[in-house]
């Protein structure tokens, strides 16, 4: 009895472990290709908040996106767009867990033909994965949320790559 009880305890642990591992993607190269310009911004934001829950449960608190909070610290030149999207293109998502329902500080800002943009942020002041990945309207209304990274090195990767601000 004490075997089949040891066991059934093993089990348990094993499948509550695994079920709560969240799930990641790749971003589609493809869904980048009317990306015209990358740059580095600094996102004043002091009222940002943390999501405790998953992001779809609370998709109506994600907080429009203010231009008149942003400075633009390094534009990208343009021949290294499209290596910068590769970079970007293979790095691993979280679909709806860690997010913050706004960017802030040191954000990377994609912007399309459109006028749309991508907003890029990972928590790497708490060293965190948590952050915020979504796109926007031309006037900061949220149109889509990504997501984060699931490991903060692609954030901190991205950004040493390809600017000359270090983040800390």
């Amino acid at each position: 009895m004490k075997k089949l009880a040891a066991m059934l305890s093993i089990l348990l642990f094993s499948l509550s472990f695994c079920a709560c591992d969240p799930t990641t993607y790749v971003i589609q190269r493809e869904s980048l290709n009317e990306v015209t310009g990358v740059e580095l911004i600094e996102y004043e934001n002091p009222n940002q908040k943390s999501f405790n829950s998953w992001v779809f449960d609370q998709y109506d608190k994600l907080v429009p996106f203010n231009n008149e909070n942003v400075t633009v610290l390094e534009t990208l030149p343009s021949e290294t767009v499209s290596d910068f999207l590769d970079s970007f293109s293979q790095t691993d998502i979280l679909h709806t867990y860690y997010a913050y329902d706004s960017p802030k500080d040191i954000c990377i800002r994609l912007h399309y033909s459109n006028g749309n943009f991508l907003i890029i942020w990972a928590d790497y002041k708490h060293e965190s994965f948590g952050g915020y990945i979504g796109e926007y309207l031309s006037d900061g209304t949220v149109s889509s949320f990504w997501g984060s990274f699931s490991a903060l090195f692609y954030y901190e990767n991205l950004v040493h790559s390809y600017f000359s601000v270090t983040l800390y």
